[in-house]
């Protein structure tokens, strides 16, 4: 029994010091100094959400978490226009009529995964004590921190696929030390768990492609992956809709890698997304008469839509206009696609050995459709940012992944050309190369710490909309900030004072109107005096108040930036 013992803490001791402890050991350092770069960063540039987005999609999980529906408190007057124009404009009895009113302009993932996370910790919403909201640093950030890491993992799983073990560890390094990674995950909007879905798609695809490659691309080997990439796809397309362009990438991956074996897998691939997404589209078609709601039409307006968000009427619109507007857009999209300002590189060294891997003939399979897919990808996305705008360039962060990969690669490839002899000297040139690459990191992680316009004040909306009741709708320039930091209904500042009186007098009464810096720091002439604001310039002074003005208390606050009106003094006791 003694010698069972000994021989069995001996195999123990040398697991620890020879086999797999090391390695475990050098895993576990490297997870805990990334852990430690991300809560560095999280400790030196978060200070609340400054992204309208985020802001929407939070309180639509807020919303979700608390009846289970995506319903919105941010009423647009383009929405409510839009819904009584087809007749789908409903009220539930016994409530104000904007109560529970339908989103129609996010897609549903992302804003039902927080909304679960928030039910499922029994995430409690308090009034705003600062800068930093208890729900987004400890709920929100955390989550996106991890979707950051796990697409690690699977770009490491990528590289080790497609190159090598040191490729894998050099690209993954460098993709965890991107600042752009990091801004995404505090930014609270939907781009990281997109990276996340992505990558595990590809990763997926890969899995098919390697298969094919060594004829074994049947059976569990080729419909697994095959279903596995599809449901990520799903998620994907029902996280951010614009990224519905990587899927003819994807599709022709397919048919590269299997020929003629492509058919059953890409059929699998468009029926698992088309009756995946069957009950969102329908869902929207009874609440709207739209298979996406709105989110389509605003995004067609490119720089325009925030104009019909506000817009509480017809807006005379010439299809010719359209037309050319669409032309210069998509030259537009061309000219910054090509400038490369929305695909997150660091110091770009790794962009810039990626397109010179197009000059350059790889051997594997896999690794040349890849290079195709990324391709095509990237021109359509090229035409749908022309179309429906420029923001539609952030999916591009879902691609850097595969060019960090392509790029380190082929770094790779040119030192082993170099022909070193001397392990420190190769050591010294790789360590430069992940240097350069986390530069910008490093820079933005020393001080001064940034401050973030516009501010978004988290205490002061929380005090400022506290004294409305839940069902009270509330006029504002930032009714993404009032929703999700005061959880109010909060109607969006419409587009003239008239389209306010109608609103007010047809569907609800307002109670209260906050205008922030948003507005009154909008350039003078071309806005507040011959612009969409003009009617509401002697509002904001409250120098006149129009003599049927129903909001007849107001005062300026946060020394002069910002004006509140309401129907009553609320704030007395405050």
């Amino acid at each position: 029994m003694a010698k069972q013992f000994n021989s069995s803490a001996q195999n123990l001791v040398y697991h620890l010091e020879v086999g797999v402890g090391p390695a475990i050991l050098k895993a576990s350092l490297y997870i805990l100094f990334m852990g430690l770069m991300a809560l560095l960063y999280v400790a030196t540039q978060y200070h609340g959400f400054n992204s309208p987005k985020a802001m929407d999609q939070a309180q639509l999980a807020r919303n979700f978490s608390e009846n289970g529906k995506l319903n919105t408190r941010v009423i647009r007057p383009g929405d409510l226009h839009y819904l009584e124009q087809h007749g789908k404009l409903r009220q539930q009895p016994g409530m104000p009529l904007m109560v529970g009113q339908p989103d129609l302009v996010n897609a549903p993932v992302y804003p039902v995964l927080l909304g679960t996370v928030f039910k499922v910790f029994g995430t409690q919403f308090p009034q705003a004590t600062g800068t930093r909201y208890v729900p987004e640093q400890w709920v929100i950030i955390p989550l996106n921190l991890l979707f950051c890491f796990f697409s690690g993992l699977f770009v490491y799983l990528l590289g080790r696929q497609l190159f090598s073990p040191r490729v894998a560890f050099t690209a993954v390094t460098i993709f965890l030390l991107t600042g752009q990674l990091w801004a995404g995950a505090i930014s609270g909007t939907e781009i990281s768990f997109a990276l996340l879905c992505y990558s595990f798609s590809i990763w997926c695809l890969v899995s098919i492609l390697n298969a094919a490659a060594n004829e074994d691309a049947h059976g569990i080997r080729l419909f697994v992956p095959a279903l596995l990439g599809a449901g990520a796809l799903l998620l994907l397309f029902l996280t951010r809709y614009g990224s519905v362009v990587l899927l003819p990438g994807y599709i022709m991956a397919l048919f590269l890698g299997l020929k003629k074996k492509a058919w059953l897998p890409v059929g699998l691939v468009l029926l698992v997304v088309l009756v995946g997404m069957t009950p969102w589209i329908l869902r929207n078609m009874s609440v709207s008469g739209s298979p996406f709601g709105l989110a389509p039409h605003y995004a067609l307006q490119g720089d325009s839509q925030d104009f019909y968000m506000r817009s509480y009427g017809e807006v005379n619109n010439e299809s010719s206009s359209l037309i050319r507007g669409l032309i210069v857009r998509v030259l537009g999209a061309t000219q910054k696609a090509f400038s490369f300002t929305e695909v997150p590189l660091g110091s770009g060294i790794a962009l810039c050995l990626f397109v010179v891997t197009y000059f350059y003939s790889f051997q594997r399979t896999p690794v040349k459709i890849l290079r195709w897919l990324i391709l095509v990808s990237y021109v359509a996305l090229i035409l749908a940012a022309g179309i429906f705008g420029h923001e539609q360039f952030e999916i591009a962060h879902v691609m850097f992944p595969l060019i960090i990969l392509y790029g380190t690669a082929f770094f790779y490839l040119l030192l082993d050309r170099m022909q070193i002899t001397v392990q420190i000297v190769s050591l010294g040139i790789i360590s430069l190369f992940v240097f350069l690459q986390a530069l910008p990191l490093l820079v933005t992680l020393m001080p001064p710490k940034p401050s973030s316009y516009p501010p978004y004040l988290a205490r002061e909306i929380s005090l400022i909309t506290a004294p409305f009741e839940p069902t009270e709708l509330v006029s504002t320039d930032m009714p993404w900030a009032t929703a999700w930091y005061g959880g109010k209904l909060s109607l969006y500042l419409p587009l003239t004072v008239d389209q306010f009186f109608e609103i007010n007098d047809r569907l609800q009464p307002i109670k209260g109107l906050y205008l922030t810096m948003l507005t009154r720091d909008l350039p003078y002439q071309s806005h507040l005096v011959r612009g969409n604001y003009i009617s509401w310039k002697p509002i904001m002074d409250l120098n006149p108040l129009p003599r049927d003005w129903p909001l007849r208390v107001g005062f300026p606050i946060s020394g002069g930036n910002s004006v509140i009106l309401s129907d009553q003094n609320r704030w007395q006791s405050q």
